[in-house]
Formats: C-alpha cells, structure tokens, sequence
C-alpha cells in the first residue's frame, strides 16, 4: 500500500513539473526559432498568428510614412504574417497615438514614433502619459537636419549660410523661415541653428527671422520653390527631389561632419554651432505588451533592417550617415537624453513650467 501511495505521489510530481515546464516556455530554447517562418516560435516561444498593424500618426506620403513603407514588405517576409500600416493623421501625431493605445496590448499593434511625441508629452497635450504607457521596441533611422532656400528667395540677398546670418542682421524681420510646427522637433534644431549664428537666445530668433507656420511639408516644400519664404527644415529624404532639381539650395546640414551623400555642403559643426538634433523614428508599443512578443518584433525589424532592399532605402535616403538600427534599450537612452533636451526649450521658450 506505502509503495502504490509513493508510486502516485511520484506521478502528481511528474506531472505539476511538466505544466511548470509548459507554462514558462520551458519546453523551447531560450532563443526560440527563428522570425519569418510563420507560425513558427519567435523570441522566447512567441508565434506570430495572425496580422500585425503599425500605425503610422501622421500622413500617408510624409517621411514617417516614408520610412514604414519600405519596411512593410521585408518585415512581412520576416514575421511570417501581414503587415498593415494605418495612418490615422491629425493634432501633431497625437490622434495616431491615442488610437494606438485603445487597441489590445497582445503583443500586434505598434506605433510609429518621433520626437515630436516627446514634444506633446513634455507639453500634456497627449491624452496619456506617453513616457510611462509607452516602450520603444526598435529604432529604425536617425536623420541629419538640413537648413536649404528657395532658389528664388535667396537671389541678390545671400549665396550661404553665413551671408543668410549677416543679411538677417542687418534687415531684421525681412527673411523669412518656414517651420511644420512651432514645438515640433524640428523648430527646436532650426532655432538652435539661427541662435548660434545670429549669437543671440533661442527667444530672440524671431527678431531677426520672421518664423511661417504651415501644416504640411508639401505645402511647405511648394512655398520655398515659389520664393514665397526664404529657408526651412527638412531631413534630407524629403527634399532630395527639390535639391536634385535646383529649385532649392541646402545651406548648412546639422551635423558634426559633412553628409557622406552631399559633402559640398557644410555643417553647423564646421561652424561651431551645437545643433546636431535629427529627426528619429523608431516603433514603440503599450507598456504592458507581452515581452517576449516585444523581442520577437525587434527580432525580426533588426533583420529587415538589415536586408539589402531596406538598406538601399537608407542609402538613397540619405539615412546611413548616423547609427539607425538599435534596440529598445539603446533607443530608450536616447530618448531620456531628449526628454530633458526638449524640456529645457520648452522651459527656456515659455512653454511650460
């Protein structure tokens, strides 16, 4: 009887320690397989079973749009699944966002960020705490910043950065500089840029250059080629056409070196003005998304990334002159580091307390 009693003692232990073993993903490597075999185990046992959508808060045609595209394809090839991108554009990418955190955190929606979410989140715009609900999962590109002018604007006025400076000194208000939003990422760099070379505060930009509002770069790009403003920011993919057709002329890059791909063109290092922010976009996710769902996804982005059709974008986009690719934990430094950049602007400029 004692034997028959150990006998199924031994087997109730067998068997609680083999559903331990299933529920903690015991029964695959640490690793998993991997990406792209579709219905296959992803990182730490994760199977990806369905669609995946990344939603996209800005436009369908803009350079964060631009940067997914691209993308969308190769990640499919590595997942295994469909890919979606859903563009749900409006009030500076904070639309986009608040339909990104209504969906379920199970491990198949992501979103698109960019500084411009720090921006709003610093300023409490979001409808939520974007730092605290959000996680970065993988950065995708880090752009160089160029100031450029509208060919016509420029003409009998200036032929560089530095004689743009000088001519802004001496007829305060006529220039004129054309921004996508007065708080947006790009207005901090473009103000950071004039202020070092002007030798003025960031606040005082605007006694000098008259500053244009517009709501998207399209109308924007058309304003600078039709002489209707004088200079803008832009990342380089997006004017690249602009350039190439001579409608607009690139003054200074906000680099510390010169651009691999346009190397005539001098940087805001060269003239000792500490302006070197880029526009980065990565893919973030809700906080409380499965983990091992959140490293499958940068799994499979990093091998995307990099294969030889995405890496041909980043080249022709101008991308590859700055690190593009890191994980979550990387991106999140960088993006702690710009948290308190942009915090300060913010501070500095009246914005916030």
């Amino acid at each position: 009887m004692k034997k028959k009693m150990l006998k199924l003692a031994s087997l109730a232990m067998a068997a609680v320690m083999t559903l331990s073993l299933a529920a903690c993903g015991g029964g695959s490597s640490s690793g998993g397989s991997d990406s792209g075999n579709g219905g296959e185990a992803g990182a730490e046992g994760w199977e990806w079973e369905r669609k995946v959508t990344i939603v996209c808060p800005w436009g369908v045609g803009g350079g964060a749009d631009g940067t997914l595209r691209p993308l969308q394809t190769v990640l499919e090839d590595e997942l295994g699944v469909p890919v979606e991108i859903v563009n749900v554009e409006g009030a500076g990418g904070a639309n986009g966002v608040n339909y990104a955190y209504k969906q379920p955190a199970d491990g198949y929606t992501y979103v698109l960020g960019t500084q411009s979410l720090v921006m709003l989140d610093l300023q409490k715009i979001l409808p939520m705490d974007f730092k605290e609900e959000f996680i970065p999962v993988s950065k995708l590109v880090h752009s160089i910043l160029i100031v450029s002018s509208s060919k016509k604007g420029m003409e009998g006025k200036y032929t560089n950065f530095e004689e743009f400076i000088e001519y802004a000194k001496s007829h305060p208000q006529e220039l004129s500089c054309g921004m996508l939003t007065a708080t947006g990422a790009d207005s901090v760099a473009m103000k950071q840029t004039l202020a070092g070379g002007l030798g003025c505060d960031v606040t005082e930009v605007e006694n000098y250059v008259k500053i244009v509002s517009y709501s998207s770069g399209s109308e924007m790009s058309s304003a600078m080629a039709g002489g209707h403003i004088h200079i803008s920011i832009s990342g380089a993919d997006e004017i690249k056409g602009l350039i190439d057709s001579g409608d607009i002329v690139p003054l200074i890059s906000l680099s510390e070196e010169r651009m691999s791909s346009y190397p005539d063109i001098e940087c805001t290092g060269e003239q000792g003005i500490d302006s070197y922010i880029g526009t980065w976009r990565g893919i973030f996710c809700r906080t409380d998304t499965p983990a091992a769902a959140v490293e499958a996804m940068d799994k499979a982005i990093k091998a995307a990334w990099e294969t030889d059709t995405y890496q041909e974008f980043l080249k022709n986009a101008s991308y590859l002159d700055r690190d593009g690719y890191e994980t979550g934990a990387d991106f999140q430094t960088l993006i702690d580091e710009e948290y308190v950049t942009f915090e300060e602007y913010l501070k500095n400029a009246g914005l916030i307390q």
